[in-house]
């Protein structure tokens, strides 16, 4: 049976970074085939692709990707969260996807994994702490991230997990396929280099 691997992305545009990613994943998963679940012509908050969705699904093609489906500006233009869950709902939908890879900050995949869990589950005193952080009257994200670091309470291990927005998707990533149920097996790969 073929061994297929899927990325979400938006290569807007597409870089050595990218590039990186693509080939990486490939090589980690042993894959036959690559799909790529990516924006269309609007990219995440709402902003103007720079290259129009056909140039951009021609460049992942070029690149080794063998199937490119939009994700569906609803989902493209939205929060990390809904973004993340309409993606991997795509993913599972199709019945096909052994694994999925996302580009992370960091090389160990189950501290993301333990974050998702939580988010996931909500425990009453994770509950409690953010409702706590939200008193305080700062931002939902600001909130959650001080809600997160007090529940595992070991900020010299967590402290900079949600500073990078890599890692803050792959988190949504995460949790989208636990409350999905997903059967797709995660991978990540360490971003390297300067971020541009």
């Amino acid at each position: 049976m073929d061994n297929v691997l899927a990325i979400i992305g938006e290569y807007n545009p597409f870089h050595n970074g990218h590039l990186y990613h693509l080939k990486e994943s490939k090589e980690k998963t042993h894959t036959d085939y690559t799909i790529a679940i990516m924006s269309g012509n609007f990219v995440q908050r709402g902003n103007a692709a720079i290259l129009d969705k056909w140039t951009r699904a021609k460049i992942a093609i070029l690149n080794g990707v063998d199937l490119v489906i939009e994700l569906p500006c609803i989902y493209s233009i939205s929060s990390a969260e809904n973004f993340a869950m309409g993606a991997i709902k795509i993913l599972n939908s199709l019945k096909i996807v052994d694994s999925v890879s996302f580009g992370t900050e960091i090389d160990d995949i189950t501290i993301l994994e333990e974050f998702a869990d939580i988010l996931t589950d909500e425990p009453a005193e994770y509950k409690s702490l953010l409702s706590h952080e939200l008193s305080k009257g700062i931002s939902y994200p600001k909130a959650r991230e001080n809600a997160l670091l007090m529940y595992l309470n070991d900020i010299r291990k967590y402290a900079n997990i949600l500073s990078s927005p890599n890692n803050i998707l792959a988190i949504e990533y995460l949790k989208a396929m636990n409350l999905t149920n997903s059967e797709i097996f995660p991978v990540s790969i360490k971003r390297i280099g300067p971020r541009l």
